[in-house]
């Protein structure tokens, strides 16, 4: 199962127009929280798939319609994640089916899930009407669930409420972003008190569960306001719900909880400049790919090495660079052994860049020219499929990238031939960019193609 939201992006396109099965909804269904307030959100809730489905959401409802700044819509129908096919496939095809009810009802999330048979719990899940990055701290996908018991106390409302507003919050632009901002504080700030006092009563898989929600909602909240004091706890929130080991048999969601770990890592290390929260977020995401497997969760498994590869790259930054690099690249090429030109030509794509990207830093520092060659041979593959007249602005980011190996090939052995490539690639790249607004870029791709000039005429 895809559990991180660019596997989902890559299987669903998101439809541009209506045509979902939703029922058409009267107005007396909208069920505003406060009618002298404009709603910052939309939230539409559906009925649960299982015993007493209806119930379980509209209680949801009428929880939610308490709130200030939040426009609550029911609809009698039930979106479904069981059946054939795997986890992953049927979460895409309910991904579908949702996305048009968001499109119909121009709603912001739905909310949605199933009660278990003999009240066992039940599992909720959010779907987003607008994509957010998956290394994002707090991003919340379509993977996400947060399990609470059937007859879940007020305490537990309050998480589901603002899970909700910390899923739109940062996909928003001023001013409802702002304006969401201060609608979650006071909620983020209640929940932050549960990370030192944690819940009574509750199974370990659902306790599990609400931290991992706590700390999404505590690392949206630093999305929001950029207070370093949010991004802290949702880590220490994170370590939490991690403490004890996963499921053999499901590892998902334990897998999920480690995504956002390294997601919030990855921000901390950005943000004190430091080295060591990036380490921490290596180990997390080789904790990943073990727990999934290479053969049982592949494209899971997969994005785990695109991740840690990336992060091996950032790690580079603070020393030892080869040695990162290097591991990059491998994490990297483990990754393509899944997303293969004929089964994810996309993906694998934009692999073929990134794995470009670390063997030309890498070639940067050793004398031999192999690995610089390499690199430019990754980028010439990804061309092949990021083709001009197809993704111009894809084409010209990696036209750039073999621009500049050929360029620094030029530069070691005076091999014209690269150096024509090169120049090829930095007048291609400088027109794209130039078309696409992109002045910047432009300009930068323009000054090396000069470079090259003076160098055709004897300067």
């Amino acid at each position: 199962m895809a559990i991180m939201k660019d596997m989902i992006d890559w299987l669903v396109t998101p439809p541009s127009d209506g045509g979902g099965n939703g029922q058409p909804m009267s107005a007396n269904q909208f069920v505003p929280a406060h009618l002298a307030q404009q709603p910052a959100i939309s939230v539409l809730v559906c009925d649960f798939d299982g015993p007493n489905g209806r119930e379980i959401g509209q209680r949801m409802v009428n929880e939610l319609s308490t709130q200030p700044g939040v426009l609550v819509r029911h609809l009698s129908k039930k979106l479904k994640a069981s059946g054939k096919g795997t986890v992953v496939e049927r979460l895409v095809k309910a991904a579908e089916t949702g996305r048009k009810w968001l499109i119909d009802t121009d709603a912001d999330i739905l909310v949605w899930g199933e009660a278990l048979p003999h009240e066992q719990g039940i599992k909720i899940r959010f779907l987003c009407a607008v994509a957010d990055a998956d290394t994002q701290p707090g991003s919340v996908g379509l993977g996400d669930v947060l399990d609470l018991a059937v007859n879940y106390d007020s305490e537990m409302a309050s998480i589901i409420h603002a899970v909700i507003l910390a899923a739109i919050g940062p996909r928003k632009s001023s001013p409802q972003r702002e304006e969401l901002a201060e609608l979650l504080s006071n909620p983020a700030d209640k929940l932050n008190g549960l990370i030192e006092t944690l819940p009574g009563a509750m199974e370990e898989k659902a306790l599990a569960s609400v931290m991992t929600a706590i700390g999404n909602v505590l690392a949206s909240m630093w999305r929001l306001k950029e207070e370093p004091a949010y991004l802290d706890r949702a880590i220490k929130a994170y370590k939490l719900a991690l403490v004890q080991s996963y499921d053999k048999e499901n590892p998902l969601n334990w897998a999920l909880t480690q995504n956002q770990l390294a997601a919030a890592l990855q921000a901390q290390s950005s943000r004190d400049k430091q080295p060591g929260p990036l380490k921490e977020a290596a180990e997390a995401y080789l904790a990943v790919a073990a727990a999934l497997g290479a053969h049982l969760h592949v494209n899971d498994w997969a994005l785990a090495q695109i991740h840690l590869g990336d992060v091996q790259v950032k790690l580079s930054n603070f020393g030892d660079a080869v040695q990162h690099l290097q591991k990059a690249s491998e994490a990297y090429q483990q990754a393509l052994k899944v997303f293969t030109r004929e089964t994810a030509p996309g993906p694998w794509s934009e692999l073929m860049n990134q794995l470009g990207i670390a063997l030309m830093r890498m070639g940067e520092n050793v004398s031999a020219d192999r690995v610089m060659e390499q690199s430019a041979a990754c980028f010439r593959k990804s061309l092949e499929v990021r083709r001009r007249e197809i993704a111009p602005f894809l084409w010209a980011q990696t036209a750039n990238n073999l621009g500049a190996v050929t360029f620094s090939l030029y530069r070691r052995n005076e091999n014209t031939t690269a150096l024509h490539e090169a120049a090829a690639c930095f007048k291609g790249a400088s027109e794209v960019y130039s078309q696409y607004g992109r002045q910047d870029k432009a300009l930068v791709a323009q000054r090396n193609l000069d470079r090259i000039t003076e160098i055709q005429q004897g300067g």
